[in-house]
């Protein structure tokens, strides 16, 4: 099963955070995008349960294109 964590930024305070989920319960903010898919690898199991084993996390977010 793959579970999609959609990933919003926030440009003011310089965080990324939960912005939509299949993951229920999950609420991370982290100041990088990496530290940010670690926290959720690390949460992801316990709040999944026992559907976990062999279960895949998608991560999707926003980039945004800047022409010259």
């Amino acid at each position: 099963m793959s579970y999609v964590v959609g990933v919003g930024y926030d440009k003011a305070n310089h965080r990324y955070y939960v912005l939509s989920s299949d993951i229920p319960g999950l609420n991370v903010e982290e100041e990088s995008f990496e530290a940010f898919v670690e926290v959720v690898l690390d949460l992801a199991p316990e709040l999944i349960g026992g559907d976990s084993a062999g279960s895949k996390i998608v991560f999707e977010r926003e980039v945004e294109l800047v022409t010259e």
